[in-house]
């Protein structure tokens, strides 16, 4: 033992005093030594004993005067206000009790009268500028807002937006509420109203065409080297070629028509291309090409050209303006986001997305929804009341939830051939309008924010499921809204223009005659409880519908509309549409195919004797009906 503790010692003298202690440890304490103890264990436990309580006195002191500093916390600033109380006494003792009737203010002279008023307002004025001098003091000063700066969305929240002639859009033109700061930091922002672009619900609002995109249409023989002639005389133009599709011509001179997709730098370009292109065929055609000679706009030819709009959007869907009830709230941005994320992945065939509203969101439908169906028995026509209770019993309408728009989008195919398709946000005036030429209709699939569920600035679920979806199961309806579409395929900007102006007083805000009534069929009134009753109302004007007049005719987007166009029927305003768009600066027409799902360009003697033969054959089994049912 003496061995292995030497050598421990020798290894580490570290160990030695652990090895003592040890030792000591283990020695048998004396009774003097375990009384001594005792009597430190006794101090001991009386140290912690004074300890605790003065812990729980100072925690009880510290509570106490926790409560005291909130509940007088703001003495100082209230005994500041009492001066203020008092000269709004004053203010108001400066009116006599002989003047504050009605009865008894009748008895006194003009002159009487306005004395008591300027001693009223000098009263109100000496009020504001005490209670101001009172802010200061503790700190709360005004955050000056002027008329006519630039919206800060640091400083101010836009409550309202409002067009205004000569007027820089995203100015300040009225301030409700002064914004407030204490010590530098915002308080309250300041309440304003803001100078608003022109834009409506569809995002009517004229845009040059994309001189990027442009499609060339050219026909061929069926002859060696004739489609490598062609495409060698692109390729010459150093321009790349985006897609390339083939059809049997619909010509007896030709075979095979073309449709080449380009990305061309401009106009200049398009041209050179084209004359390349002839010296190897004679029909060349040239779609959406800014400059170009003989072009129109791009338009789709087939359903699934309709892709190319999902990432076409102006604003709204992810991003939110200023104004927005929701811009402030991250959960409902993201929220949104998310929706419009699905929206943007979606392509032609796919099922549209299905959306898991949230409780909140029902909620907010529900009020909407209750409060609009209360209104549609008396003003709503007599087409959308007739359709609604069918969307009910076959698309789970209800206040309850939101209905899927896939749901409804499978019921109005089933009786229009109307679709629905999400959409991320506002589309320019041609590619919404564009996409009725084939039965398709773009919704949103995001709803309000839940805290002003009776106001939206944009085009929301409630809007497109309540206001627009009912009616595009109506055949009448259905065509007429087709047949704005089909007018706007190649339309120039300044007819895109009027088209929409023609959708905005018919579909979003038309009004048609029922009888001896007048009633609503617009999407924007069918959605606004408010502008429903005062659309049918003595109030505004309302005028008979003509496509010439109404499509050059200036409406606000923030107000009610001063002035409503009047439809005979949906069949009347269809054919009104369409002598309209027959005297448009367009250089053929165009009808659809239901059978492909594609646009046909009625531009050649044997396109249109095809037509007729088409509508020969409707008239033979149409003929045949008719005889059968007769007997």
């Amino acid at each position: 033992m003496l061995r292995n503790l030497s050598f421990v010692r020798v290894q580490s003298r570290s160990l030695m005093p652990t090895l003592q202690f040890a030792k000591r440890t283990y020695a048998t304490p004396t009774p003097e030594i375990l009384e001594e103890r005792d009597k430190k264990l006794t101090k001991l436990n009386e140290a912690v004993q004074r300890c605790m309580a003065d812990k729980k006195t100072l925690e009880e002191r510290s509570t106490k005067e926790v409560t005291i500093q909130r509940d007088f916390a703001i003495q100082k600033f209230a005994k500041d206000l009492l001066d203020t109380v008092d000269v709004l006494g004053m203010a108001k003792a400066s009116i006599p009790a002989e003047f504050r009737t009605k009865v008894s203010i009748k008895e006194h002279t003009p002159d009487q009268i306005i004395d008591k008023i300027s001693n009223l307002y000098t009263g109100m004025a000496m009020t504001e500028a005490e209670l101001v001098k009172t802010l200061k003091r503790h700190g709360v000063e005004k955050v000056e807002t002027e008329i006519g700066q630039k919206f800060d969305a640091t400083k101010a929240q836009s409550v309202f937006n409002k067009e205004i002639p000569n007027q820089q859009p995203g100015t300040i033109f009225t301030v409700k509420k002064s914004g407030y700061a204490l010590r530098g930091r915002l308080l309250r922002p300041a309440q304003v109203g803001v100078v608003a672009e022109k834009r409506t619900f569809a995002s009517h609002v004229p845009t040059k065409t994309d001189g990027s995109k442009t499609t060339l249409c050219f026909s061929i023989n069926d002859k060696v080297g004739a489609l490598e002639s062609c495409l060698a005389a692109i390729k010459a133009m150093d321009i790349s070629m985006t897609r390339i599709e083939s059809r049997p011509s619909r010509t007896a001179d030709w075979d095979y028509d073309f449709f080449v997709d380009l990305n061309a730098r401009d106009g200049v370009q398009v041209d050179k291309v084209v004359e390349g292109l002839r010296q190897h065929t004679t029909d060349v055609r040239v779609l959406g090409a800014d400059g170009a000679q003989d072009s129109v706009p791009w338009f789709p030819r087939k359903m699934a050209d309709l892709d190319t709009f999902a990432e076409k959007v102006l604003e709204m869907g992810e991003e939110l303006s200023s104004e927005h009830p929701g811009a402030n709230d991250p959960a409902y941005r993201e929220r949104r986001a998310d929706i419009t994320r699905m929206a943007k992945a979606f392509r032609t065939g796919d099922p549209v997305p299905h959306v898991d509203y949230t409780p909140e969101e029902n909620a907010a439908w529900g009020q909407v929804y209750r409060r609009l169906t209360q209104l549609y028995k008396t003003h709503a026509c007599r087409e959308h009341q007739y359709v609604f209770p069918l969307l009910e019993q076959n698309c789970g309408y209800s206040d309850k939830e939101i209905p899927q728009l896939e749901t409804v989008s499978r019921f109005l195919k089933d009786c229009t051939g109307f679709q629905i398709r999400p959409v991320m946000g506002l589309l320019t005036s041609r590619d919404f309008l564009n996409a009725f030429a084939f039965r398709v209709f773009h919704s949103t699939q995001y709803i309000r924010h839940p805290s002003k569920p009776f106001y939206t600035p944009e085009p929301d679920v409630c809007h497109e499921l309540l206001g627009h979806a009912p009616l595009f199961a109506d055949p009448d309806f259905a065509d007429f809204s087709q047949e704005i579409g089909l007018a706007s395929l190649g339309a120039s900007d300044e007819d895109i223009k009027k088209l929409a102006t023609i959708f905005w007083f018919t579909a979003e805000f038309g009004v048609c005659r029922q009888g001896d009534e007048l009633k609503a069929y617009g999407a924007g009134l069918l959605s606004s409880f408010g502008e429903l009753e005062y659309s049918l109302s003595q109030i505004p004007e309302h005028r008979p519908f003509e496509p010439e007049k109404t499509a050059v005719t200036e409406y606000p987007i923030t107000t009610f509309q001063p002035v409503y166009y009047v439809a005979d029927s949906f069949k009347d305003a269809q054919e009104k549409v369409r002598d309209f768009a027959s005297k448009m600066n367009r250089p053929f027409s165009v009808r659809y195919n239901a059978l492909t799902q594609s646009i046909e360009v009625l531009d050649s003697k044997d396109k249109v004797v095809r037509f007729a033969k088409g509508i020969r054959d409707d008239m033979k089994t149409l003929t045949t009906v008719i005889e059968s049912l007769s007997h």
